[in-house]
């Protein structure tokens, strides 16, 4: 009798060890996250799967998100053109890979947008962290290190504060013309989290390239930036080989000056010293980047 007894009670805690790692989910459903009207912050809606396996439900959590619903005032925290290629669950982190659209949002819509995301799937039975990737690459912060897995207590002052911190500023970036022969300036404005690096900004949109059809772009789109900083007034761009080995075909001064000339317009960097793979004993083009190069609007 007391044998048995001792198996029951060991049953017993056996069970309650194991609910101990069971994820708690409100009786009320998923809390989908989707962009407010104030346009700083975030709210959510209950929505109770149907699905019952892991791969089912964040299907399911996905499809919500990306649907906006307007009578309700419900604005999706995801880009209509941004494309979800693939997704993976691997020791308890889910893996989300997008297309290289993912750059094309502002600051703080991609601030959002990752809050959003995270606090969501976040909530999936065996999903407690959630990593990102951009074209099969992990997503980087504004230092370039690897973001990394992102829990649900990352984005807690978001969720309950919102971005308080964000900023607009004007932007004037330097393209190539149709013939490549030439710069043209491009005004944008732009809203951007005050701890974000605008320099990192003004790089990354030169690297998308611009999106209307009078402007074309001078970096290669697979062009990886390793860091960038700013002291005395000079702002260090570290970029990986591939500002060699993959530049376009057009006039080498476009390429550079678009750099130097779209960075030189902001009020804290006065010349550019451009490096590559942390070197900037290079000539490219003929071009000497040995020393920090200020701006020249004669391109």
């Amino acid at each position: 009798m007391k044998k048995k007894l001792n198996l029951v009670l060991f049953l017993l805690l056996l069970c309650m060890a194991a609910g101990c790692d069971k994820k708690t989910v409100s009786t009320d459903g998923i809390r989908i996250y989707y962009r407010a009207l104030s346009e700083n912050g975030i709210s959510s809606y209950y929505y109770k799967p149907t699905g019952t396996d892991q791969e089912t439900v964040i299907n399911e959590l996905w499809a919500k998100l990306i649907k906006s619903d307007t009578e309700k005032a419900r604005i999706s925290l995801i880009p209509s053109d941004l494309k979800l290629v693939r997704f993976s669950v691997e020791n308890s982190s889910l893996g989300l890979y997008f297309d290289s659209s993912y750059q094309n949002m502002d600051t703080v819509s991609e601030l959002l947008f990752r809050a959003g995301i995270v606090r969501t799937f976040c909530q999936v039975e065996g999903v407690e962290s959630v990593t990102f990737f951009v074209d099969e690459k992990p997503l980087t912060n504004s230092s370039f290190a690897p973001l990394g897995a992102q829990t649900a207590s990352d984005y807690v002052d978001i969720i309950e504060s919102g971005l308080s911190s964000q900023k607009k500023t004007t932007l004037t970036l330097y393209y190539a013309n149709e013939k490549g022969d030439a710069l043209v300036k491009k005004i944008q404005n732009v809203v951007y989290e005050s701890s974000y690096s605008i320099e990192k900004d003004v790089i990354n949109r030169l690297i998308q390239g611009p999106f209307e059809d009078e402007y074309f772009r001078t970096l290669p789109a697979n062009l990886q930036v390793i860091s960038i900083s700013v002291k005395d007034k000079i702002c260090y761009v570290n970029f990986d080989s591939s500002f060699l080995t993959d530049a376009l075909s057009i006039d080498g001064n476009l390429i550079v000056y678009s750099i130097v000339n779209s960075l030189t317009e902001l009020p804290d960097v006065q010349r550019v010293q451009i490096m590559v793979d942390g070197d900037s004993n290079i000539v490219f083009r003929d071009i000497s980047l040995s020393s920090p190069l200020e701006r020249n609007l004669n391109y």
